[in-house]
């Protein structure tokens, strides 16, 4: 920390023009400095630099404030961090509280060990041949070893902890920093052995911890290995590969998640300088958090198994917590991650995989639906079950909505009813012990309310399931079939439904439900009508039929941009529908609009 009179002290001696100017073109306008505004695109100048004042203004956005304050908004950082940087890069000395300054010299000796515990690994490794060669089969050449900075542990008991013994430091400090470890005889061991070895620098560029990958063929010892936490190193709060304050990832504008050490630094040798590694699948809501400091673009490139990809579930829902923009790539075939299909590939192919990536809706629409009957009731449960948490994150209503009704489309469930499923609040409408509820089935069943937009189509669809489900005849059975998969957005006719299909719609075995008087009294009054009716039942499937596509035609026009052209197919069949009254032509048109319905326009 810092007295106020530092601070000051700082603001003072940093000249805000030199400063801002690095970042904004300024152009000097009487005693002010002009510009263009650096948090939003704009073609008149509107942002202002007093140096009389110290201060600055963007008058687009009414963003104001001194020099610190600039520095941490176009950097996003920390008031803090922000104090740090300036005070170093403007050489300009700054007195920290006693309590702190005791704090960092405690830090540099901590980073100074690790830098000379690096310098061991590096010289160690090119004294190996085991570690040599596997670095040569990883495609590793000596130049790219050292370039990426590249250690080995060697195969002994205690040689970093002699070595670093050596140089003056001592075993409390090396096993606050998990360099070594004492065993229940009081005996000294190096925490890495046999292993290669990766530096984790944060985003600072300090050295906080390392990464070991082995090189032994056992499956009795972890494959990696990574440092303990310790005072300077939090792996829940660092990404690998992450340089220089995530520069390489703001020039890209997007990052590229990976899991491990080699699938990040295979993809910056080959020139994707905006890969980082969640340094194992743990992703954290810290790391996310660290990300957002830099981007809000991100595409999961984690292995291809099933562990990977349910790691891309944990790491998109986190990603989503913080409004992040998801995409997931996905590697096919035997490849099973992102570094051996690029040894196995190249460049120019792993650039043309990342372009298919998955908006990662779309990649658990596909992974949950995997081995789902999604034409049968339980189905649709059971990945609207799955995709709960994902809903739950989502933090931009906007997107929130547009997810919705994809669903709602994909699974031909009616929105309100799939919204209140996926917020919990479906089960509780259902519970008759949930007494308002209670109170408002009674109602209904004394009196039902004004039938709504589709309370009529579903009253109908009822009658007709009643009438004929247990006809002889192959046509009955056809037409019944089309109409079993529908998800009612009454809540009495839904309930109604779901209980009958229980029982084959055979209302002589009413008793073998769970039914209040209520509900009997309304099916055998259902079923009542639909026998006096003397409809014509070709026809009267037809209505029903073009009822429920009209229905799904209106809930895809709720989400589809007037321009785009499949508006304009809705619309012809929707006019169409008025005036075909041949039900084979109808089930045809009903084919075409399930095409439109899968394609890239919802």
């Amino acid at each position: 920390m810092y007295k106020d009179t530092e601070i000051q002290k700082l603001i003072d001696n940093l000249d805000i023009v030199q400063v801002i100017g690095e970042y904004v073109t300024l152009k000097k306008t009487g005693a002010n400095y002009k510009g263009l505004s650096p948090f939003k695109e704009e073609r008149t100048p509107s942002f202002v630099v007093s140096p009389t004042k110290n201060i600055f203004k963007d008058f687009s956005t009414n963003i104001g404030g001194n020099v610190i304050s600039f520095y941490m908004k176009i950097n996003n950082i920390s008031f803090y961090e922000a104090i740090e940087e300036l005070s170093r890069k403007y050489n300009i000395s700054l007195n920290k509280i006693n309590n702190d300054r005791k704090k960092e010299d405690h830090d540099f000796r901590y980073y100074e060990i690790m830098k000379e515990a690096h310098l061991f690994f590096k010289k160690n490794i090119f004294d190996s041949d085991k570690a040599m060669e596997y670095m040569n089969n990883r495609d590793f050449s000596k130049e790219e070893i050292q370039k990426f900075e590249i250690g080995f542990s060697p195969d002994s008991w205690d040689s970093l902890f002699t070595y670093l013994k050596e140089k003056g430091y001592n075993e409390k400090e090396l096993l606050e920093l998990g360099l070594i470890r004492k065993n229940d005889k009081g005996n000294v061991f190096d925490y890495f052995r046999n292993r290669i070895i990766f530096p984790i620098y944060n985003n600072m560029m300090k050295l906080t911890g390392f990464g070991g990958r082995t090189i032994e063929n056992s499956s009795d010892i972890p494959k990696y290995l990574n440092s303990p936490d310790s005072k300077i190193f939090k792996k829940g709060k660092e990404l690998f590969g992450l340089y220089n304050r995530g520069e390489n990832i703001k020039k890209k504008g997007l990052a590229i998640l990976m899991e491990g050490y080699l699938d990040v630094l295979t993809a910056q040798k080959n020139g994707f300088i905006n890969s980082v590694a969640s340094l194992g699948t743990a992703f954290t809501q810290e790391q996310a958090q660290l990300l957002k400091k830099y981007t809000n673009n991100v595409i999961i490139a984690y292995d291809n198994d099933n562990a990977g990809k349910e790691a891309v579930i944990k790491a998109g829902n986190i990603l989503k917590k913080y409004d992040f923009n998801v995409r997931c790539l996905q590697i096919e075939g035997e490849v099973k991650d992102p570094d051996e299909y690029l040894r196995k590939y190249g460049r120019k192919n792993f650039l043309e995989i990342l372009k298919t990536s998955k908006n990662i809706f779309e990649f658990l629409y596909d992974y949950f639906s995997e081995n789902l009957n999604l034409n049968d009731i339980s189905g649709k449960k059971e990945i609207i079950k799955k995709f709960k948490e994902f809903f739950s994150n989502i933090t931009n209503k906007t997107e929130s909505n547009l997810y919705l009704n994809k669903l709602s489309i994909e699974l031909s469930v009616d929105r309100e009813i799939l919204s209140e499923e996926l917020s919990g609040n479906l089960l509780k409408k259902y519970r008759y012990k949930n007494s308002a509820l209670k109170r408002k089935k009674e109602t209904v069943m004394t009196k039902l309310p004004k039938e709504e937009k589709y309370d009529k189509l579903e009253k109908e669809t009822l009658k007709f399931m009643l009438k004929y489900k247990n006809d002889s005849g192959l046509k009955s059975k056809i037409y019944c079939e089309q109409f079993e998969k529908k998800i009612f957005s009454n809540i009495i006719y839904g309930e109604i439904f779901e209980k009958l299909k229980e029982i084959e719609f055979n209302i002589g075995s009413l008793n073998n439900l769970m039914l209040e008087e209520e509900e009997k009294e309304l099916i055998t009054t259902l079923k009542l009508q639909a026998e006096i009716e003397m409809f014509n039942e070709e026809r009267q499937y037809k209505d029903i039929f073009v009822g429920w596509f009209l229905r799904e035609v209106d809930f895809m026009k709720e989400i589809i941009e007037k321009k785009d052209k499949s508006y304009i197919v809705l619309q012809r069949l929707k006019s169409e529908l008025k005036t075909i009254h041949n039900i084979n032509e109808i089930e045809e048109m009903y084919k075409e609009f399930k095409l439109i319905r899968r394609s890239d326009y919802v």
